[in-house]
């Protein structure tokens, strides 16, 4: 490094002679303006060359000190008139404020911007966003000398004469303080490692944060007045002169010079600016001089004066030595550097593998400790201090080269060198195996010395000074550049001019390549060009001179720096290629794949394939293509040498039309192809294109249709549907044509197609109706499969479509299927809250316990809604579905359980229908049912529930068991006291009178005023009973009769006392005003065991003329009219009722044969139930039965209910049906269900 000064200036005082001293300097950040204290006035200065631009007025007294802002915007000043003022960068004073005593410095904080200005004894601080002037008073005997602020803005290092340095925050506390010892601190700054301090004692010491001191005290050699930063250096300038330091305090730059005050560097224009005690302004430009040493890919070079970079160009890897001293030279070998120092080393020297550094009074050898990374160590210390212009080292010596002498300092044998012209150029190498040192001179001679046994000898001489020289990777060949920038290249052996190059380039510097003995690079004139022996040279712009070449990268030095440059070598590689030389190996040493290992783009490895297989060079193809990863052609790679494997001359012109084909030379390919019998490889080739029109002239007969379907895949692949689609179809390939036409939704040409396909080709109608049902079209598909005749699949497409009728008329004639119908309908009939039909599909579809689930269900809906009469239908229904079952079980046990669920169910239906009616007449305003029907139901209900074990659903849980009594109760005590019951009535209030009332029986009526309901119930009950004493004794209206013994028993009894007989009473809905429930003049009677059914019907028919068919009777029952009942009345009456506990009445042959057959009631129930037989004991009454559920009605009542409803009141069946069958629906009531 060195300085050359750029301008200088005098500073005068106004209108006088003398000189003003300048007090302080500064920059601006954007190099533009150098803003000088001097006397009472503030001067700016054009920094390119000293120019006054202008002068600034407004201090009344000397100027001391002045600083400018890092965001450029603004610069202050201050001096002894006690003043600050604030300028702007157009230089324009904004702002002017004052402290009590002279300013001594001036520091703006590098983050916020804050101004910090320092006088005798005070701290100011002012910003913008600030206007207030924020003073503090500095405590201490010492006056205030210099400030700088860190870095991050934190902390304020204050100087004090008295040898402290206060440290501060950012508000102006103080932190701590450092003590120099009585020595008056001037100057202190702050770096990103410590604070520099400079004392009177011509020392820099170096303190952190904390207030330590972090390394020793560096003498200096004069008293610093100012410290500044140059980039990784330190400016100091003070009593004596001014000094360049590094970070650690080491001088590496000295100037004597008068007393200077102030010191600056600019990064702009990288100038340092001197102001002076005498007046004297001075500029100097920096030269830093390039100290640097190359060994292969290892490039070493100064940095910071004091500091050696280890580059690796290849990697990118650095690694930085700090040396604490200047490096002057660096040399690098192998793995070793060089250094020279002040300090002695007394051991002898070694042999180093490292490098060596050049240090103002010794030499350090550094090693390198691993062998693959870049770790160095010292080795060795040399006391060396001698000027030398080059320093060399080798494998076992340093030697110095000065002009024309060459000293070696280390080694076995120490030796000294005179050659008869300066040494120009300096290069360690091996020839003949042996390590030597080459020697360019300045009259053209290129001397070998071979250090081992020192000698010297003339290898090469050309008529110029050398200016540059390599030798070839088998140092047969070297390359020298000479002062008139030609390029020559002799064989060493022979001392042969092989040939010169350049001239037109103006060559500067020349490398071979490290590995590759036919291939160098030189540069010069902006170029950088690559040979390759012996063909011509290609180039690119490159500014620098090329040091070396390895694989793909030059090494170029362009001013101060070292770039590694990647050369593409495609130029060498395709000249190769063109003279057709591809093989890889020993005997042709650069050819094409070695030149292309050197580094090349993939398009070139490409090319080299490309030509590789059109020479049928199948290896290096093979790498080539393997490099790029280039799967299809690796593929190509193996199935020619398969081809190639059969050593026939057709397998090499197929492997070639191959790589026509491949390389798209399709003519040339075909041709190929026909003329070795292989025109079906042209045809394929060809329709891969979608040349459909070429592939016609290879055609054969046998490839009509193939090559159909080939256009048909490519005008589906550019977009035309319908054509491709058509070809499909005149190629045969229906599936391919119907999924194009579902794509599409082309449904008519769907249908046509479907249509114009004959029965036989089933395959192809299945795929047509299939490509139907992807878009929707289900009716069109069903045709299909009907013409197909196909019922399942017809049965699945009426199920989609949701075509029950239909699918219940597929299900007729292909029972099979009945759950595939069945269940989806069953479903359906769910989710659209049609439960009754749901539970009725799922019974049809063999899921029986689905269908029990939802009537399970539904009942426990329609008991929560208090809806028995559908409760009742419900359990009806459960009834029926076991019954159905039972008779397709074959299992005895089975069939016995189903039959008991059977009645079970039924038993819980004729509960739910007569509490219906005794529910509906307490909780309704207006009932319709007549005084005997209510009391007939209550009766019925108090008989099935009272003594059963387990209650029904809604008797026991929804509603207590008192609330159901107590409405059957006073239902009963009402009824029988209308009725004349007075007796019934009593009994009844007397167990209502210990029931707890439910609130809907205690709810008053509207217009009637009481105090509480409890109230009004005690009134209605007390009231009925009041009246039930009027009559002591039951009427006998209310008494029922036996119709077979002619007693009367109690109102509530079901059961004749007497001979244990059976009540049956008439079931209809309580809409019609008539006698529901009342009781019928039935006497029911089984037969024999040992008579069947048919007989016992022949033996009832055996008197026709007695019989007189009734044209109401209906085909499953039998109603005989008795004529005459003397007879027959004895035959009943003879019974003996104490012998018969059960109340049955069996006949005999002979008793049937007495019956009157219009007296006869048969009930043929389904197997397993048995068949029913009832006499009439009344035949003038007409009595009829439900064919479903098997209840008795009057036919008079049966007719009235078959005109308002025509379905059975209990079961809800249709009784009469247009058709002559029975409907799949049931009605129930409109109220909804829901499944839980």
């Amino acid at each position: 490094m060195r300085t050359v000064p750029k301008w200088i200036n005098k500073i005068h005082e106004a209108e006088k002679t003398e000189y003003s001293c300048v007090q302080s300097l500064c920059y601006s950040p954007d190099g533009t303006q150098m803003i000088v204290a001097a006397s009472e006035r503030v001067m700016v200065y054009d920094p390119q060359d000293g120019s006054l631009i202008r002068l600034l007025r407004g201090h009344k007294d000397t100027v001391y000190c002045v600083a400018y802002a890092k965001d450029g915007r603004k610069f202050a000043s201050g001096g002894a008139d006690k003043i600050v003022i604030i300028w702007t960068s157009k230089l324009e004073g904004v702002l002017k404020y004052s402290h009590n005593e002279p300013l001594q410095c001036l520091a703006y904080n590098p983050i916020t911007h804050q101004l910090t200005s320092c006088a005798v004894s005070d701290i100011a601080f002012w910003s913008n966003e600030v206007k207030a002037v924020q003073k503090h008073r500095v405590n201490g005997s010492g006056r205030i000398t210099c400030c700088s602020w860190s870095l991050d803005g934190q902390l304020l290092a204050v100087g004090l004469s008295n040898g402290f340095v206060s440290i501060r925050d950012k508000n102006c506390e103080e932190r701590l303080k450092i003590s120099r010892e009585g020595c008056p601190v001037w100057s202190v700054l702050w770096t990103e490692s410590a604070l520099l301090v400079g004392d009177w004692s011509e020392t820099l010491s170096f303190y952190n944060a904390s207030g330590q001191q972090v390394m020793k005290d560096r003498p200096i050699g004069l008293m610093p007045v100012c410290l500044n930063r140059l980039g990784e250096l330190i400016l100091v300038c003070g009593v004596k002169g001014w000094i360049i330091t590094t970070l650690e305090g080491v001088p590496v730059l000295k100037n004597s010079q008068q007393w200077v005050w102030s010191i600056e560097h600019c990064d702009n224009t990288n100038t340092i600016a001197l102001g002076c005690l005498d007046g004297t302004l001075w500029c100097y430009q920096i030269v830093f001089n390039k100290v640097h040493g190359l060994y292969h890919e290892k490039y070493a070079y100064r940095e910071n004066l004091t500091d050696v970079i280890i580059h690796h160009l290849t990697s990118g890897t650095k690694v930085k030595i700090k040396c604490h001293d200047k490096v002057q030279k660096i040399a690098i070998y192998k793995h070793r550097l060089a250094l020279m120092d002040n300090v002695a080393s007394s051991h002898p020297f070694l042999p180093w593998s490292d490098i060596l550094v050049q240090l103002p009074e010794r030499i350090v050898i550094y090693e390198q400790s691993d062998t693959d990374g870049m770790l160095y160590r010292v080795k060795e210390k040399i006391p060396q201090k001698a000027e030398c212009s080059l320093l060399v080292a080798t494998s076992s010596a340093l030697l110095l080269c000065q002009d024309a002498k060459l000293v070696m300092i280390g080694g076995k044998n120490l030796a000294s060198w005179n050659v008869p012209a300066s040494i120009r150029y300096v290069k360690v190498t091996t020839v003949q195996n042996k390590e030597a040192l080459l020697l360019g001179l300045a009259n053209g001679e290129i001397w070998k010395v071979d250090l081992d046994e020192a000698s010297m000898e003339v290898l090469v001489t050309i008529e110029s000074a050398i200016r540059c020289f390599d030798l070839s990777s088998s140092k047969s060949m070297i390359a020298i550049v000479d002062e008139s920038c030609c390029c020559h290249v002799y064989m060493i052996a022979t001392q042969q001019l092989l040939f010169t190059f350049g001239k037109a380039e103006n060559a500067s510097s020349v490398s071979w390549h490290a590995t590759y003995e036919d291939l160098l690079c030189y540069s010069g004139g902006g170029m950088l060009s690559i040979k390759l022996v012996p063909f011509p040279e290609s180039s690119q712009p490159v500014i620098g001179s090329v040091v070396g070449f390895q694989k793909g990268h030059v090494f170029c030095l362009q001013a101060n720096a070292m770039q590694s440059i990647n050369v593409p070598l495609s130029h060498a590689m395709h000249q190769y290629i063109q003279n057709h030389m591809f093989k890889y190996g020993r005997c042709l040493s650069f050819e094409a794949y070695n030149i292309a290992c050197l580094g090349v783009p993939n398009s070139d490895w490409e090319s080299l394939g490309f030509a590789a297989l059109e020479e049928l060079s199948l290896s290096v193809a093979k790498k080539a293509f393997q490099r790029i990863e280039n799967v299809l052609f690796l593929e190509l790679v193996d199935v020619l040498e398969e081809m190639l494997n059969q050593g026939d001359n057709a397998s090499k012109a197929l492997s070639v039309a191959e790589v026509y084909a491949y390389r798209g030379k399709f003519i040339d390919a075909a041709r190929l192809y026909r003329s070795n019998g292989q025109s079906h490889r042209a045809l394929t080739m060809y329709t891969d294109l979608r040349l459909f029109h070429k592939a016609q002239e290879y055609m054969d007969s046998e490839d009509v249709s193939d090559l159909i379907k080939k256009r048909a895949e490519w005008a589906q692949h550019i977009n035309e549907p319908r054509v491709a689609a058509e070809m499909f179809l005149a190629a045969g390939d229906i599936k391919s044509a119907a999924n194009i036409m579902a794509q599409n939704g082309w449904v008519d040409m769907l249908v046509e197609t479907g249509r114009n396909l004959d029965k036989g080709a089933s395959d192809n109608l299945y795929v047509v109706a299939q490509a139907l049902i992807s878009i929707g079209h289900l009716e069109s598909a069903t045709e299909l499969y009907q013409k197909l005749g196909d019922q399942h699949a017809m049965v699945k497409m009426a199920v989609k479509m949701e075509n029950w009728e239909q699918a219940f008329q597929l299900v007729k004639q292909n029972p099979e299927y009945k759950e595939e119908v069945y269940i989806p309908y069953a479903q359906q009939m769910a989710r659209d809250n049609h439960f009754i039909e749901a539970h009725k599909a799922y019974h049809m579809g063999g899921q029986t316990e689905s269908a029990a689930r939802v009537l399970g269900v539904l009942i426990q809906n329609a008991i929560a809604e208090e809806r028995f009469n559908d409760a009742a239908y419900l359990h009806w229904l459960l009834a029926s579905q076991s019954l159905e079952i039972s008779q397709t079980v074959d299992d005895i046990d089975q069939q016995q359980n189903w039959i008991e669920s059977y009645n079970e169910n039924e038993k819980y239906a004729t509960i739910y229908f007569t509490f219906h009616i005794v529910h509906q007449s307490i909780h309704e305003v207006f009932s319709v049912c007549q005084p005997e029907t209510l009391f007939n139901a209550a009766k019925i209900f108090l008989s099935l529930v009272e003594n059963n074990v387990h209650p029904p659903k809604g008797i026991s849980l929804l509603y207590c068991a008192l609330t159901v009594f107590s409405s059957v109760y006073l239902c009963l005590a009402k009824q029988g006291r209308l009725l004349g019951a007075n007796k019934l009535a009593r009994q009844m209030l007397d167990k209502i009178q210990n029931l707890k009332v439910p609130f809907k029986i205690q709810r008053p009526r509207q217009n009637l005023k009481y105090s509480s309901i409890r109230d009004f119930h005690r009134e209605n009950v007390e009231v009925l009973t009041l009246l039930s004493r009027a009559g002591l004794n039951d009427s006998n209206e209310v008494t029922p009769l036996c119709y077979r013994c002619s007693h009367h028993f109690t109102p509530l009894s079901t059961v004749c006392n007497y001979c244990r007989h059976n009540l049956y009473h008439s079931f209809l809905t309580f809409e019609v005003v008539i006698n529901v429930l009342e009781i019928l003049p039935l006497v029911a009677f089984t037969i024999e065991d040992d008579i069947t059914v048919e007989e016992a019907l022949q033996l009832i028919e055996s008197d026709v003329s007695s019989l007189e068919a009734r044209p109401n009777d209906q085909e499953n029952s039998q109603i005989l009219r008795i004529e005459n009942l003397s007879n027959l009345k004895d035959v009943f009456s003879n019974k003996s009722f104490e012998d018969d506990k059960n109340g049955k009445v069996v006949c005999n042959r002979e008793d049937l044969k007495i019956l009157q057959p219009l007296s006869v009631i048969v009930i043929n129930r389904p197997k397993p139930l048995e068949t029913l037989f009832f006499r009439n004991v009344m035949p003038d009454l007409h009595i009829q039965y439900c064919p479903h559920c098997y209840k008795l009605f009057y036919v008079d009542d049966l007719e009235s209910q078959l005109i308002s409803k025509a379905l059975c009141s209990f079961c809800r069946s249709q009784l009469i049906d247009g058709n002559g069958t029975e409907p799949l629906k049931s009605i129930i009531s409109s109220s909804s269900f829901s499944l839980e």
